[in-house]
């Protein structure tokens, strides 16, 4: 048996591969379970960096780029988009790693440069129809904040939209994340400050949540979108190449439509008809009226497009499969 490590924040105890939502709450950990047991097939044992004191590490596999030198021989995931963290698309930091495993349009034109998109689970399930979903739209997010002020910035979008339905329609609307007991986030590196110091004002003396359309955090948010008609899955950014997350697949895997901003090219990726374009309404009014307009027919139509597309080998590359098959191919060709 040979060693390799797996390097994220400050996991230990190979609590990476441990069951649960984890940090997304949706299936954060599992592609990584994936990977240690396609890797475990090849008779590498992968773990967290304190499981494998005192052995000889063939490999080290980063989930992100990160500042300090690798020990051996490395590789890197970047999952976290350049906007939130810089060093993903810092090119000198990267030259320490033999591959990286990347999603971002902008870093192909590096030989080692391998595209992989963020891995999602794409089962197909027996989904409640339109007239069986009590909610009209939800969404489901932390309440944060870029570290930058970047015209390419959703939160504010998302924002815009929590605030319509608060003024608007509240009863026809569902936030759920953690945070929203305090005011909104603000980008940028002096919102950092004022977040900091809301978050701390919030333990020393509660206040009503702003929010009256918050329901609280969320441990399951597949069974949430499996009773919701809608849900506003913006990325937290718009127009970087490559950048589709969890958000559009979790509406997928519960049959919900998502309302969706992403990467210029989303419609080359995932079919037109999977989702509703967020870039074609002009306000959230505009989008509150489509909304209300789509028929239980035309949700059917949604759902059945959505199965399709899951169901296709156009998919396959957005799944935790092919997420671990190319990881453990590549990794392993590279030693060779």
């Amino acid at each position: 048996m040979r060693y390799a490590s797996i390097l994220y924040r400050d996991y230990t105890d190979n609590s990476l591969f441990k069951k649960g939502a984890g940090e997304n709450h949706g299936e954060f950990y599992l592609p990584y379970s994936k990977l240690r047991e396609a890797f475990l097939k090849e008779g590498i044992e992968l773990n967290t960096p304190d499981i494998n004191i005192g052995r000889k590490v063939a490999f080290e596999l980063h989930i992100n780029c990160r500042r300090q030198n690798p020990t051996a021989p490395a590789f890197v995931y970047l999952y976290e988009n350049p906007l939130i963290r810089p060093l993903n698309r810092d090119r000198q930091a990267l030259s320490r790693y033999k591959k990286w495993f990347t999603w971002d349009g902008s870093l192909l034109d590096d030989a080692r440069a391998n595209q992989l998109f963020y891995p999602n689970s794409l089962e197909v399930k027996d989904w409640n129809p339109p007239s069986e979903r009590n909610l009209f739209c939800v969404h489901v997010a932390s309440n944060k904040a870029l570290a930058v002020v970047d015209e390419r910035d959703l939160y504010s979008e998302r924002l815009r939209i929590i605030n319509w339905y608060e003024k608007n329609a509240p009863q026809d609307f569902f936030l759920y994340g953690q945070g929203w007991n305090r005011p909104a986030a603000v980008p940028g590196r002096w919102g950092r400050v004022c977040n900091q110091l809301q978050k701390i004002f919030s333990r020393i003396a509660p206040m009503r949540p702003p929010f009256r359309t918050w329901q609280g955090p969320i441990e399951d948010k597949i069974a949430l979108l499996q009773r919701a008609r809608f849900c506003i899955a913006y990325e937290n950014c718009r127009d970087l190449p490559g950048y589709v997350t969890e958000k559009l697949f979790d509406c997928f895997r519960a049959g919900c439509v998502p309302i969706y901003i992403g990467p210029k090219e989303i419609k080359d990726l995932v079919p037109p008809e999977c989702f509703i374009d967020g870039r074609q309404f002009q306000n959230p009014a505009k989008l509150d009226e489509f909304l209300r307009n789509v028929s239980n027919a035309d949700y059917e139509c949604y759902q059945e497009s959505i199965k399709q597309f899951l169901l296709s080998s156009k998919a396959r590359k957005f799944s935790q499969e092919y997420f671990a098959q190319v990881i453990v191919q590549t990794i392993l060709q590279n030693e060779k």
